[in-house]
């Protein structure tokens, strides 16, 4: 049976309940395979290029265009400056951004909120005989010293943390001057939020007679706890950054399904078409907000 998603859609200065948010992410730890169709969590090689699989296919229209080939996020992580560097990364999950990391020679530590994040990225790195410090550890309270860190990543976590201005306090405490940290939140001015959740899904297929929009969002949102941010918002709670830089993105297929809805099927035999129309959507009001700040 899929994961059914009804996160709570709050707002960038609101907290959620940590004890809520832990054990939501421990029965439904990230492996991207949502609709369980690898079965139960399995630590050998053919698991892990699976679910692999899932999260790097997925990032091929814009960070990954070589994948298998090449590095998860590639184009947004930078792994050659990472050699030999101190770095942390926020939510491990399965630790597929963590081997990255750690293949390319960063003196990595790697935390998550759950013990299943811990367990599931400590045996990956078993398996390919790799080396990090991976500790469970809430973010919004971190066990390092100031000024620890050369560059912190994190993908897609500090959005559903119980308090994300205490996060992004942490990881500025933590990064020593001069120090970066590259981060990805959820967009409130995507295309999935302006589009998809409230035309397609709220008027076409007739959920506003039922649901609001921020009920239709939830619905299709991962996590106990969720926020989608703009950059002004985002500024607000990093002021503290002395330099702060926006991209954005978005998964293949995906994007067209969010802003053509039942109609993506005419770009099927355009795919050349398809895969420009995607990438210009998806760099502009894509639902992935990638973040550089700079300490």
């Amino acid at each position: 049976m899929a994961t059914k998603f009804s996160a709570k859609i709050i707002e960038n200065n609101e907290n959620g309940d940590n004890r809520e948010n832990e054990s939501w992410w421990q029965n439904n730890p990230m492996t991207y395979d949502w609709d369980h169709d690898l079965g139960e969590i399995k630590y050998n090689e053919k698991y892990f290029t699976a679910i692999d699989q899932i999260f790097g296919y997925g990032h091929s229209l814009c960070n990954n265009p070589n994948w298998p080939k090449g590095r998860i996020l590639e184009n947004f992580i930078p792994y050659d400056e990472t050699k030999d560097k101190r770095v942390l990364e926020v939510g491990c999950g399965s630790g597929l951004v963590s081997s990255h990391l750690a293949k390319s020679g960063s003196m990595l530590t790697s935390i998550d909120l759950t013990k299943q994040a811990i367990e599931t990225t400590t045996e990956r790195f078993k398996l390919y005989n790799l080396k990090a410090d991976i500790k469970q550890m809430n973010a919004e309270s971190m066990g390092f010293d100031d000024n620890t860190f050369d560059f912190v990543i994190s993908w897609g976590v500090i959005h559903h943390s119980g308090s994300m201005q205490n996060i992004l306090n942490e990881i500025y405490r933590v990064l020593k001057p001069g120090g970066k940290a590259y981060l990805m939140v959820y967009n409130k001015n995507s295309i999935r939020s302006l589009i998809f959740a409230p035309i397609w899904l709220g008027v076409i297929r007739g959920k506003l007679l039922k649901y609001n929009r921020k009920e239709i969002i939830s619905n299709i949102t991962d996590g106990y706890i969720a926020r989608h941010l703009t950059e002004d918002e985002f500024n607000s709670m990093a002021s503290s950054f002395k330099n702060i830089n926006y991209t954005y993105s978005d998964e293949v297929d995906t994007i067209s399904s969010y802003f053509l809805g039942p109609f993506r099927r005419i770009l099927k035999p355009f795919k050349k078409i398809k895969h420009k129309l995607e990438y210009f959507l998806a760099t502009r009001w894509g639902w992935y907000m990638q973040i550089v700040l700079e300490k």
